[in-house]
């Protein structure tokens, strides 16, 4: 299809991979099909028309449970899920697309924006709109990396007009900053003028500590993030449209 594709309308100058099964539950063969078959696909139909950049939207699941944070690029990946395994083999694909196309894999942390629906910040946001406690596991102490979708557009905008000069860089994006998730949602609380609670509760987290290090995108293709402040009012205003 995508030979086709090519033969019908040209050589693409970029293209931007988001195909993906989101995290979460799910064989391990859909997460082959839909993360590792959809690359191998694409790449495979690029050949003959190869593009002068690709750009593939990975994850910052690729680091399991780190070590040590922030994670930086050369932390070790791979992942302990089926999620971030595939998410990791897809780069890997594509690695053996260079001597093609340039590519920039992005490992994005959690991403939210009105309609996204399944990130954190995204549950935070319907809780607190209903003006309802928010109870926070860990005592609201778990370190979490969020951008809202706006940054991750202006990334790969930066990337296409300004890409790195490697023929394959891995670059992170995040937050760029240790920020717990009392911090976020207290953040979207005052965001959204809402009058939820906020509940530290000793419940452990079932998740666990992690961001990332932003230096190499910050140098690379000028990545930029908003503010915690900002972006949550750029989400708040979102949501009430």
């Amino acid at each position: 299809m995508i030979e086709k594709l090519t033969v019908r309308t040209g050589t693409p100058d970029v293209v931007v991979h988001a195909t993906s099964k989101e995290a979460g539950p799910g064989a391990l063969i859909d997460f082959v099909n839909a993360n590792v078959h959809s690359t191998s696909n694409l790449i495979e139909g690029l050949t003959q028309q190869p593009p002068r950049l690709i750009i593939y939207t990975s994850t910052q699941s690729v680091y399991g449970r780190p070590s040590l944070i922030p994670v930086d690029e050369a932390s070790p990946a791979g992942g302990t899920l089926p999620y971030g395994a595939t998410k990791r083999w897809a780069e890997q694909l594509l690695e053996t697309f260079q001597r093609y196309s340039r590519i920039v894999v992005l490992r994005l942390p959690s991403v939210y924006g009105a309609d996204q629906q399944d990130s954190f910040i995204d549950r935070l946001a319907r809780i607190a709109q209903r003006n309802e406690p928010i109870e926070l596991d860990s005592r609201g102490e778990l370190v979490r990396d969020a951008l809202h979708v706006s940054d991750v557009l202006r990334a790969i905008d930066n990337c296409i007009s300004q890409p790195p000069a490697d023929s394959f860089t891995i670059l992170n994006l995040g937050c760029g900053k240790r920020t717990t998730s009392g911090e976020y949602a207290r953040a979207l609380v005052e965001a959204l003028g809402s009058s939820s609670d906020i509940i530290p509760i000793d419940r452990e987290a079932s998740d666990f500590d992690l961001y990332a290090d932003i230096s190499a995108a910050r140098q690379q293709i000028a990545f930029a993030p908003m503010s915690l402040a900002e972006s949550m009012k750029v989400y708040a205003d979102e949501l009430r449209i």
